[in-house]
């Protein structure tokens, strides 16, 4: 049966063509999940496509900013199969780059969950037409009178869709999707239907999973370009998919659902691995020498070398425990969005859970590279994707060309020209190394590798991540360019800081300024220092105790720190550290 579709209208046949599905959409709600059938999915997108086609939105941009769920897809396939251009939109971000964006964008309409929403994007233009999903507000559309206007058309002119999907062609924009902006404006990237299908096919090369026996679980943003394609690789394959309602309630819902695969990222990873070893360490005093010894075996020993008779007794008397707090399967994970550290790569592996990191950008559809099953490297983000074409420049860079490249910035053709060139290659200002046998590694960001008032390099991505390593800080910035050396602002993790007030039997402001939390940081940042070469070493450390929010600006929806917007926020507390050091 032909499988190789090159854009979402074929994609859709092909779905239509495979035998029925019933177990396929799972929308969380209060008590337990909303079930969708692949049939009620593909004809709830059929309508929705003909009723927007029909509303004239052909060739227009418009807004999905709702929760990920079912809805999200059917929106997003529905758009794409319009000819529409599909926009998701976080409306938690800063209201400068989300006005920006909406503008850029020129939105024609965007789907939305509540009047706070409609605030925020009207604040921004009121020539935006919003659509609620949930239940009728006079004055406003709704989903389902969408779905109904749909079922109408296809009633009395059955044609009409299959006329839709005759007029999409592979290199027609499907969607634009706005960088994060970590260090400036957020640009619009123009991805093609071609883009994004290349991506499904590559994915479906290196992993293999069966609608039969296998069961994803999202709790990802789908309006990050990652979560997206994941997912239109799972529907492709028609897995049965399961979403999360609240990021907080993950660890319920894993136990609930005991999902087969689900992808991740390190700061999560991070965070269930402290979790862990909080939980296994409650107990006596043999309880928790046994943890500790089996903590340290686990972050430290090759995962790939023979499994010894010592192996087997901690994976029975504390791995297996461990793997249980993501549900009674074992979950393959797929990690991207950061740098994964060689310690939680090696702990997961270690204790029994298959996890691939991979490496990608918005503008790559995302993936360029990844680890797989039969070929994954600790410290590495594996091997080119399929189809995609990989390459070190003179200066380091790592280039990447493929079908899977960007059509392009939205409304700024400087900024595409300097993305790829003459060649095709996009430059994707990350800076990388390959070994002999194709493995990939990422050393830093063009942007984060500055220069010291000595002339020195420093990449600031290791240090920061070393920085976090230990679960006292959420988040780390170094800052150095064009000073006579390295500091750091410490965004401290609230609750071990909690933690460490209750041992100290104080408050966590008392805690937080105390001597023994300075002399454990100054001890801790030393050890790390050891590592380090003489000008890279944090010479003086702030530790901050705010709370870094998305709606501030401070982060990005993807959780990364907007560096160059907390470095003016800090200013004072950066000149401090380099008093009498101008």
């Amino acid at each position: 049966m032909y499988s190789h579709f090159i854009h979402f209208g074929e994609l859709y046949r092909y779905l239509e063509e495979q035998p029925s599905t019933e177990d396929f959409l799972h929308h969380r709600i209060k008590d337990g999940y909303k079930n969708f059938s692949k049939e009620e999915f593909l004809r709830t997108v059929r309508y929705l496509a003909l009723a927007f086609y029909q509303k004239g939105w052909k060739g227009k941009q418009v807004a999905v900013a709702i929760s990920s769920s079912p809805y999200w897809l059917m929106l997003d396939y529905a758009l794409m199969l319009c000819g529409s251009v599909s926009v998701p939109l976080f409306t938690n971000i800063s209201s400068k780059n989300l006005h920006y964006q909406i503008l850029d964008a020129t939105i024609h309409a965007a789907f939305i969950e509540d009047k706070a929403q409609e605030n925020i994007i009207h604040s921004a233009s009121k020539n935006v037409e919003v659509i609620y999903l949930g239940e009728h507000i006079p004055g406003y559309h709704t989903l389902s009178e969408f779905v109904s206007q749909g079922k109408n058309i296809d009633e009395a002119v059955p044609s009409v869709f299959g006329t839709l999907i005759y007029q999409i062609t592979p290199d027609d924009i499907a969607t634009i999707v706005y960088t994060s902006g970590t260090s400036g404006i957020p640009k619009g990237v123009e991805l093609t239907h071609r883009n994004l299908i290349s991506q499904i096919h590559a994915t479906a090369k290196n992993y293999h999973f069966y609608k039969e026996t296998d069961i994803a679980f999202s709790f990802l943003p789908l309006a990050h370009i990652f979560e997206r394609m994941v997912m239109h690789f799972y529907l492709s394959r028609e897995l049965s998919v399961y979403f999360a309602d609240n990021v907080k309630n993950v660890g319920l819902l894993l136990k609930e659902v005991n999902p087969t695969v689900m992808t991740v990222v390190p700061r999560l990873l991070e965070k269930v691995f402290f979790k862990m070893k909080l939980k296994a360490m409650e107990g006596n005093f043999i309880k928790k020498r046994l943890v500790r010894f089996a903590f340290y075996r686990a972050t430290s020993k090759d995962p790939f070398s023979k499994d010894s008779f010592l192996d087997a007794i901690l994976d029975k008397l504390v791995y297996r425990k461990l793997r249980a707090a993501l549900g009674s399967r074992i979950p393959t994970l797929i990690s991207g969005g950061a740098a994964l550290s060689d310690m939680l790569y090696r702990f997961y592996l270690n204790i029994g859970m298959p996890i691939y990191q991979g490496y990608g950008q918005t503008e790559s559809s995302p993936v360029i590279c990844s680890n797989t099953p039969q070929y994954n490297k600790i410290g590495t983000c594996g091997k080119a994707f399929p189809g995609v074409e990989v390459k070190i420049s003179n200066e380091g860079e790592l280039l990447a060309k493929g079908a899977n490249i960007m059509h392009g910035y939205h409304n700024d053709v400087k900024a595409t020209n300097e993305a790829i060139d003459s060649d095709g290659w996009l430059h994707t200002g990350d800076l990388a190394s390959m070994d002999d046998e194709g493995y990939i590694s990422i050393t830093g960001r063009k942007d984060e590798l500055f220069k010291t008032s000595t002339g020195e390099y420093v990449s600031s991505v290791y240090i920061e991540q070393e920085l976090v390593s230990n679960g006292w800080f959420e988040h780390a910035l170094i800052v150095g360019e064009g000073k006579p050396y390295v500091v750091a602002l410490l965004f401290v993790e609230h609750d071990f800081l909690g933690r460490l007030a209750t041992q100290m039997k104080s408050t966590p402001r008392k805690a937080l300024k105390s001597e023994k939390f300075k002399m454990m940081t100054e001890k801790f940042i030393a050890k790390i220092n050891t590592k380090l070469n003489h000008w890279e070493k944090v010479r003086y450390f702030t530790v901050i105790s705010d709370h870094l929010k998305i709606e501030e600006g401070q982060l990005t929806p993807s959780m990364k720190l907007a560096k160059k917007h907390l470095m003016e926020q800090y200013s004072e507390e950066i000149a401090k550290m380099y008093k009498d050091h101008v």
